[in-house]
């Protein structure tokens, strides 16, 4: 399977993501809109770039429109899906099962919480998806992904505290190890202990968290 890097408007650590991309393997990095200046200044050469390009400088959009390596797709800003998650649907169609996304977080409340829900939607369809940062990472347990294995680390973006957040109006079966406060075989209904699981830790070199039934998110957070 294919692995896509989606560079996407958000807030986004250039030294975090450069160290990021050099211990990780890419076979396609897709810039969505905004995220082409992120990639410029990590000196990226993006294999495509999408987008309406509301939040694009042209000058800096005009230096890859020619170029042979580089494929540039235009959207109209009447559209009826985010930048992100049309790279989403670009990296599907060229068979890239695996994504990370940097920039999905930020300022803009409304496109993160949307980008989260892509997390939904890249499991329904069973894409291997993570958004990552210097400050958070986020992964989505659902249905054809029911455990996740966290790693304690010791770097300066190491993720010290866990919290698991259910996004279906329950999530049974919630069991951690390796952590600091363990479940197991818990029930989180939504509208009644969704703030039980905020702000775990990792205390063994490995944990896990594994559900029954529902949809939980796993967030690592370093501050």
């Amino acid at each position: 399977m294919k692995t896509a890097l989606i560079i996407t408007g958000g807030d986004i650590n250039p030294e975090f993501a450069t160290d990021y991309i050099s211990k990780n393997q890419f076979d396609m990095i897709i810039a969505a809109d905004g995220g082409l200046a992120s990639a410029e200044e990590m000196n990226l050469i993006p294999d495509i770039i999408l987008g309406d390009f509301d939040t694009v400088n042209p000058m800096l959009l005009s230096k890859y429109e020619n170029r042979d390596d580089v494929e540039v797709i235009r959207f109209k800003p009447e559209k009826d899906y985010t930048d992100t998650h049309i790279a989403f649907k670009k990296a599907l169609e060229l068979q890239c099962y695996t994504i990370r996304v940097l920039g999905a977080t930020g300022s803009r409340l409304d496109h993160t919480i949307a980008n989260i829900q892509l997390m939904q939607y890249a499991l329904e369809i069973g894409i291997d998806a993570e958004i990552v940062g210097d400050k958070n990472r986020i992964r989505l347990l659902g249905l054809k992904k029911r455990q996740v294995i966290l790693q304690k680390d010791s770097d300066r973006y190491a993720y010290q505290y866990v919290s698991l957040i259910p996004v279906s109006d329950q999530v049974t079966n919630v069991t951690t190890k390796g952590m600091k406060y363990n479940l197991t075989n818990y029930t989180f209904h939504i509208d009644r202990n969704v703030s039980l699981g905020v702000s775990n830790e990792i205390l063994d070199e490995y944990a896990s968290v594994s559900i029954g039934e529902g949809n939980l998110l796993v967030i690592e957070s370093n501050d």
